[in-house]
């Protein structure tokens, strides 16, 4: 006990003197704790002794105490109620209730509500007095710095950009920060973590199943997951739990998971990965522009390219039409809404006035040419369907693509209906660069693959529009096409007057993949696939001369009947050289 004594002088030799505020109306009291206190070894600042709740406060309000011994029993006071306002208004000043002696339950429970600790009279000494004075303003401090530790923490994970939830091993979330509430538009605490996932997908029963995991074993665990925030926006989070709390047996009883945004880190690694395939894909095109030219055109390659290709030209009438069509249809949705607004103002107005009314909507009509839009929708879609319908022919073309020695392709045909077809087919984008001068001659069918052979003249007309509309120029361009007998074939030619092609290019103008237009623009194997179709399938010939700034000229000589060509004669066929140069 002296031992001790000593130890608890040393601790009081080093503590700051006290400044003491005793409530206590009982002036026998009020003297036994003036002479206890005085008979102390507490290095005291100061006692002072009020009667009332009132002097307390203004005394608290006015001097900066230590530790305010405090009776309950009052006639102002309302017991535990007052003890808590005072802990509220004045948070630094440790508290030791005074209670009676046949009411020391009182004392516990103002210990529960935020007391040091309590002293029951006639109970105490000198000796007791010293110690519950000292560590109730030592526990005070450990408090306060255990409360500013505590708000620094709080803040430092309120300030965590991450969502955080706490979880008990009931599976109650009991915690979570700013950043969740953000994010997620909801705190989550008082719910239970399996019953937030009802209804949800495996992302969260995954984030539920890791918290479990880590209760039981008391290991971190991670997983990735997707999850929807509070906009309904679908975000990247890589989540992991740890253990938060445990009991004294070292059990965990609580987790904290934590799911880190890597929604920006998944996109730019997504990114990267498309870049990679991006590149990729551009060198596999190359290589296989290689090979489509070594197995000269009759590689799986150079289907798939021309399907892709050829699909385009036709799909774009249709959407060309169906744009326009839009444009029409909003113009007739405008009509119907001040017809719509017409009729609730006649309403309103008992129809007086209804020509006046109407009027407008009339010259409206009229304007805008309703009634010609009206005639115009039928053409726009017989335009249409038959695109669609060009699409089908083009697929199957392609599909027969390498087998040339199917005779029951072929058919007698008149080749100068298949260009009008064609003119028809391209108007649309004819019709805004270019006038087409036709001079047809007098020409005998041919036995050849119609189809195929549409496909040749489609793709040499769309190429002399689109060389003259890259020039830009005000005045409209002039596409003639020819076509006449030539001993035992027909020729077919078509000249614009575009920009031309550079000598440099002309050699590759049939080569896979060869263009000069701008990205986007244009594949390089519709001449490609022309150079095919004419020479490979049809054992003809296909010739282009050209000059810088006068135009293009592409003849097309077709057989009347298909021939056998020699080896050699394919061989030169191949690079561009017919038999007769």
């Amino acid at each position: 006990m002296d031992t001790i004594a000593a130890k608890d002088n040393m601790n009081l030799a080093s503590t700051k003197p006290l400044k003491i505020l005793v409530v206590e109306d009982d002036a026998i009291d009020r003297a036994a704790m003036q002479r206890l206190l005085a008979g102390s070894s507490l290095p005291l600042h100061g006692v002072v002794f009020v009667a009332d709740l009132d002097k307390a406060t203004a005394a608290l309000a006015d001097g900066a105490f230590d530790i305010l011994l405090l009776d309950l029993n009052l006639p102002d006071s309302d017991g535990l109620d007052t003890l808590m306002a005072l802990e509220a208004d004045y948070p630094d000043v440790a508290k030791v209730v005074v209670t009676g002696a046949d009411n020391e339950e009182l004392g516990l429970q103002a210990v529960a509500a935020g007391a040091q600790d309590y002293l029951v009279k006639g109970r105490f000494n000198v000796d007791a007095i010293t110690r519950v004075v000292h560590y109730s303003v030592e526990r005070k401090k450990l408090e306060e710095a255990l409360r500013h530790s505590r708000g620094k923490l709080n803040a430092m994970l309120e300030s965590i950009r991450d969502p955080m939830v706490m979880i008990d091993k009931d599976l109650n979330v009991v915690w979570s920060n700013e950043a969740t509430r953000e994010i997620f538009g909801d705190d989550g605490i008082g719910g239970r973590c399996h019953q937030s996932c009802d209804g949800r997908d495996a992302a969260y029963r995954a984030l539920c199943c890791i918290a479990m995991q880590t209760l039981r074993d008391g290991q971190p665990h991670s997983c990735d997951v997707t999850l929807a925030d509070k906009s309904g926006l679908l975000r990247f989070f890589h989540c992991t739990t740890s253990v938060a709390l445990r009991d004294r047996e070292g059990n965990p009883t609580a987790v904290m998971a934590i799911a880190g945004d890597v929604t920006d880190r998944r996109i730019a690694k997504k990114y990267s990965e498309f870049k990679r395939l991006e590149a990729a894909d551009h060198k596999l095109k190359e290589l296989q522009s290689h090979l489509i030219q070594s197995e000269k055109l009759a590689s799986i390659g150079q289907l798939a390219a021309g399907v892709a290709h050829e699909m385009n030209t036709p799909i774009g009438f249709v959407a060309c039409n169906f744009e326009t069509l839009e444009k029409h249809v909003k113009k007739i949705l405008a009509l119907i809404e001040l017809y719509t607004g017409l009729e609730r103002t006649v309403e309103a107005a008992d129809a007086v006035g209804g020509p006046v009314l109407v009027a407008p909507i009339r010259q409206f009509r009229q304007t805008m040419r309703i009634d010609a839009i009206l005639k115009n929708l039928d053409v726009l879609f017989e335009d249409s369907r038959e695109g669609l319908e060009r699409v089908t022919e083009i697929i199957q073309n392609l599909r027969d693509f390498s087998r040339v020695d199917q005779s029951s392709d072929f058919a007698r045909y008149n080749i100068n209906e298949g260009l009008a077809a064609t003119l028809v087919v391209a108007r649309n984008a004819i019709k805004y660069n270019a006038d087409v001068v036709t001079e047809f001659g007098e020409i005998p069918e041919i036995f050849c693959h119609p189809g195929q052979i549409n496909q040749v003249f489609l793709n040499l007309v769309v190429n002399a529009v689109q060389a003259i509309e890259s020039q830009e120029r005000q005045e409209r361009g002039r596409i003639t096409i020819r076509t006449y007998p030539a001993d035992s074939c027909v020729v077919c030619e078509i000249e614009d007057d575009g920009p031309g092609i550079a000598p440099e290019d002309r050699r590759k103008v049939f080569d896979p993949f060869f263009t000069t237009k701008p990205a986007g623009k244009g594949t390089g194997m519709g001449l490609s696939i022309s150079y095919d179709i004419t020479v490979n399938k049809h054992k003809g010939r296909i010739s282009v001369e050209s000059e810088i700034d006068r135009g293009t000229l592409f003849t097309v000589r077709l057989p009347l009947q298909p021939v056998r060509k020699t080896d050699e004669d394919s061989r030169n066929l191949l690079t561009g050289v017919t038999a007769d140069e």
